[in-house]
């Protein structure tokens, strides 16, 4: 009797997923299937070796849903096509694995002087991905930006995606109005637009004529990306992503404050969100120890529901070319670490 009503409710899961996967999701269903997952690194080189497939079961069976597939379009002898075939293959593997895949662009010399040019080859990019991709099932999502990034442009970057806000929403609205005219699924897919200042603070410089009449919209930010710091400003008060011992001083209201800025923008503006990016050490500098990284991991794991993200990056963790997660101590940082811990530590409050 009880091996029956485990194959009931198995059956009935696997329905409700083949069910969904058929049909659009509503951004709150979005959110809740995809709940946690990883950054990638497989289409930040030209090198696709470090991909196999077993890493996706690995994955789900430690009960990540979602990948986020960031495509660097930026790379020299960077070959469409190639990477084209070679996009359809994870995001197909990570369909048939039941893992969300979420696909985003990063280029940084468009991001930071964002020309026409640039601007032109935005479009064609996602034209080319959307029409490559039109017909795979909703559990498909396209991010339109991984992070607007100002690196290139040194201290003259008034033109960049992050400073213009003008030329982003000019972006966003030109690449969405190409996305949904590209045929098969795309009209109803989750499109996730980027936030303009990169955290949750920037989200209300969208404008909100993009995803006014769209109900298939979210929006992503991020702030710890790379994990917190124990940095603090120039007048000698903790920064925005500071976290000590047990964030009891500061670090927790820290996280608050950031997940705050989401919050409202969803119950003001009816555009939910994802986080696109973070992590638990401090990959800037190593000024946390591996007991401070546990407890602001697990803290942030907890107070960020029912927000969905994914955490930088899968690599960290577990090896995609040798399907191994990483279980030894690592030299992250100018520290000694053991990630599986943390891992494990995260996992056990998700």
């Amino acid at each position: 009797m009880m091996i029956f009503v485990v194959l009931v409710i198995i059956c009935t899961c696997c329905f409700k997923d083949s069910l969904a996967s058929r049909n659009p999701y509503t951004p709150i269903d979005y959110q809740k299937k995809i709940a946690q997952g990883f950054s990638t690194n497989y289409f930040k080189t030209l090198n696709f070796n470090k991909y196999n497939k077993k890493n996706l079961a690995d994955v789900y069976d430690r009960g990540f849903r979602n990948l986020r597939l960031r495509c660097r379009a930026d790379l020299d002898n960077f070959n469409m096509t190639v990477f084209l075939n070679n996009l359809e293959t994870v995001v197909d593997d990570c369909l048939a694995t039941n893992i969300a895949p979420i696909v985003s662009w990063i280029h940084h010399e468009a991001e930071a002087f964002a020309t026409e040019s640039h601007r032109t080859k935005y479009l064609d990019w996602w034209t080319s991905v959307a029409e490559k991709l039109k017909d795979k099932d909703y559990r498909l999502s396209f991010n339109l930006f991984t992070e607007l990034g100002v690196d290139s442009c040194g201290k003259a970057c008034a033109e960049s995606l992050r400073e213009n806000t003008v030329k982003y929403n000019d972006w966003t609205s030109a690449v969405v109005k190409k996305i949904r005219e590209s045929g098969g699924k795309n009209d109803k897919r989750i499109v996730i637009l980027g936030s303009p200042k990169k955290t949750a603070k920037g989200l209300k410089e969208i404008d909100y004529n993009i995803y006014k009449n769209d109900h298939y919209m979210m929006a992503e930010w991020h702030i710890y990306a790379s994990g917190p710091n124990k940095r603090h400003r120039n007048n000698g008060k903790p920064g925005q992503k500071y976290w000590s011992g047990t964030g009891d001083h500061v670090g927790k209201s820290n996280v608050m404050t950031a997940i705050g800025y989401a919050n409202y923008f969803t119950s003001v503006y009816n555009l939910t969100t994802y986080l696109g990016a973070w992590m638990p050490q401090a990959n800037e500098n190593g000024d946390l120890n591996q007991t401070e990284i546990i407890n602001f991991g697990k803290y942030f794991v907890q107070v960020i529901k029912p927000i969905p993200w994914s955490m930088n990056v899968l690599d960290t963790y577990y090896d995609t070319k040798n399907t191994d997660w990483i279980l030894n101590e690592q030299a992250i940082t100018g520290q000694t670490l053991n990630m599986s811990r943390v891992l494990d530590e995260i996992i056990s409050v998700m």
